[in-house]
């Protein structure tokens, strides 16, 4: 018998830390999930039944008083421990499946970058961090210029290969703890934390002169890419929303005169 409840224990507290889900996402080391091929086909028939049925059929030949020296009593723990095994096998590719659902539902699918879903959730975790350390930061909202005429002008597959562009350049151009967005459409967004205001806006010229001098070449065609920006800092008593409209504001006082400069030159 006590050989029985320390294998019964020991299974049990396998099965305890086995259950504890992971749940956590890194954002910054952004991966294409889409290469990512964990389907539902990839799961073995749950082992779990078979673990219940074994371990009940051992406690039942412990209650009749059979040695643990017996054959059936070695077989039953032999039955025991294999599925075991293949319990904590199903249950870490449940915990990948886990990831990789949560990982889509804040990426954008296109570009890989956070979705509005998922920056919301790193901008109120910054603003909390904000009010509990003094933290500041930065918020930058980046809308593209003329770009539904690059639609209709050459389709949306250079569409595409335009936005992707300007994604690639706001990863490459931002520090690992900073959180970059495809907030839908033609808009970006990119969330510089730990950032005094002027360094912060320093990197955002930055950011605005390699964008508005981008080029993509597309089919024979070269499309110059321009962009407008709006910013506002954050610090400990910072909302969400009202950041959000600031820095929206920003932009479009912004983008109003150039657009009305681009028309002019159109004339």
């Amino acid at each position: 018998m006590r050989y029985f409840n320390n294998l019964m224990f020991g299974t049990e507290i396998a099965f305890s830390r086995s259950l504890s889900l992971d749940s956590t996402l890194d954002r910054n080391k952004a991966v294409n999930l889409n290469r990512l091929e964990i389907g539902l086909d990839d799961f073995e028939s749950d082992p779990l039944p078979q673990l219940c049925a074994a371990t009940d059929r051992l406690r039942r030949l412990a209650g009749d008083g059979v040695p643990a020296s017996s054959l059936a009593h070695k077989e039953l723990v032999e039955q025991v421990l294999a599925a075991a095994v293949m319990a904590e096998q199903s249950l870490a590719m449940q915990r990948a499946r886990i990831r990789y659902l949560e990982g889509l539902s804040i990426t954008d699918e296109l570009t890989s970058l956070l979705n509005r879903r998922g920056f919301q959730a790193e901008l109120n975790r910054a603003l909390a961090r904000a009010q509990r350390t003094q933290e500041t930061g930065l918020l930058l909202l980046c809308d593209l210029d003329h770009f539904k005429a690059i639609n209709d002008s050459h389709g949306h597959m250079a569409g595409d290969a335009v936005l992707c562009a300007v994604a690639g350049l706001l990863q490459t151009k931002t520090r690992r703890s900073d959180y970059v967005a495809r907030m839908g459409g033609d808009e970006f967004a990119v969330l510089m934390t730990h950032s005094p205001r002027a360094q912060a806006e320093a990197r955002v010229e930055t950011l605005a002169e390699l964008i508005n001098n981008l080029v993509i070449e597309w089919d024979g065609h070269k499309i110059p890419v321009s962009a407008s920006f709006g910013t506002e800092g954050y610090h400990h008593s910072s909302q969400p929303d009202t950041l959000m409209f600031l820095a929206d504001r920003a932009l479009y006082r912004r983008k109003g005169p150039r657009l009305i400069d681009a028309e002019a030159a159109q004339a």
